[in-house]
Parts: C-alpha cells; sequence; structure tokens
C-alpha cells in the first residue's frame, strides 16, 4: 500500500499519532459495564436515564431494580473542556448520595510523555468527593498541568451538572454530611 522508505515511513508515522490520539498506546479501556461493576459491584445494570430523551448521555446504574448511581462521560455533558491538545474524555461514576464513585480516562490526544505523568494517585483524589465540592483541595500534576486541570474541571463541574438534572435530583440520598465542609462525617476514638 506504501511504496518507498519514505511513504513507509509516513504511513509508519500516521499509525503511531493515529494510536496516541485514542489514549495511551496498547492500553484496553473496559466497557462502562465493567466499570460499573468495579465501582458497583457486580450485579449492576447500566441504562439510559428513562424520563428525559434529551439527558441519554447519563446512565442509570442500577442493582436489584433500585438505583444506585449513575455514569456520564465529560465529553458529553456540559463543560467539555480541553487539555492542550483536545477533549479528554473521562467516564465518571456517581453515586446517589452525590460521591464520586470511580473514574477512568477513555481517550485523549494530549502528548503521552506528559499525559503518562498522571498516576493512579491523581485520580484516587477525585473518590468519595462530593459532586458539589468544587475543585478546590484536588492537586493537578507538574508538567501536565494543562491534562490534569482539564480533567480537574471537567469531572467536577461534569458531575455538577449532572446531580442537577432533575431525574438524577429527584432520586438522590443525601447523606449525614458537615453543614459547613461538606465533607462525610467522620467518628474520632
Amino acid at each position: 500500500m506504501c511504496g518507498g522508505v519514505f511513504r513507509r515511513t509516513v504511513c509508519m508515522a500516521a499509525v503511531f499519532v493515529f494510536s496516541q490520539m485514542e489514549g495511551r498506546a496498547g492500553e484496553a479501556v473496559p466497557s462502562a459495564q465493567e466499570l460499573c461493576r468495579e465501582w458497583f459491584g457486580s450485579s449492576t445494570l447500566v441504562a439510559p436515564l428513562a424520563t428525559s430523551d434529551t439527558n441519554s448521555v447519563v446512565q442509570q446504574v442500577t442493582s436489584d431494580g433500585q438505583t444506585i448511581g449513575w455514569i456520564f462521560r465529560t465529553d458529553q455533558v456540559p463543560p467539555v473542556c480541553q487539555g492542550k491538545r483536545g477533549e479528554i474524555a473521562v467516564l465518571v461514576g456517581l453515586g446517589t448520595e452525590g460521591r464520586i464513585k470511580g473514574l477512568r480516562v477513555l481517550s485523549h490526544k494530549e502528548d503521552t510523555r506528559y499525559f503518562n505523568r498522571l498516576k493512579p494517585s491523581f485520580f484516587r483524589q477525585f473518590l468519595n468527593l462530593r459532586a458539589d465540592a468544587g475543585t478546590h483541595g484536588i492537586d493537578a500534576v507538574t508538567h501536565a498541568t494543562f491534562s490534569s486541570h482539564a480533567i480537574i474541571q471537567d469531572v467536577m463541574e461534569g458531575a455538577r451538572h449532572v446531580i442537577s438534572l432533575p431525574e438524577v435530583a429527584a432520586q438522590r440520598k443525601h447523606s449525614e454530611d458537615c453543614a459547613l465542609t461538606k465533607t462525610a462525617a467522620v467518628l474520632h476514638n
């Protein structure tokens, strides 16, 4: 198909660039159903919100017929923030108490060298955060500043948008959080 050394080199470079555009090369991205089982438990089912055609990008997570949370892609709910090279799609799981249960990058166009600086510790900062907590206290990553800031803003503002949807707000459970800090009440010895 590609003839000559120059054409082969250009074709190989194009294949490499294209493979980098959809996430980390060689990394298999689990399905939404697999991630839901990881975040919510093994007996979960995922389906679009039943009460709204316009919010089909937000999926309802159920177990034994009961709503236990929602998942959404940050590139499909407002605001869609940009990294240095474009959108970063993150799948986010929210529990009915409005806390983040999990997140996973699905695709990005960022420079792999910088994006790989986003270690699991960066993503663990989001776990159990309230969707309405804001972005304060979430640390960005040096040398991956654009990417980490985009993910922080996308995840937190997207989560705030999702919990404000009437279909979601009607099913949310409100936990016993501290009214001043909006964090989970912690028992002390």
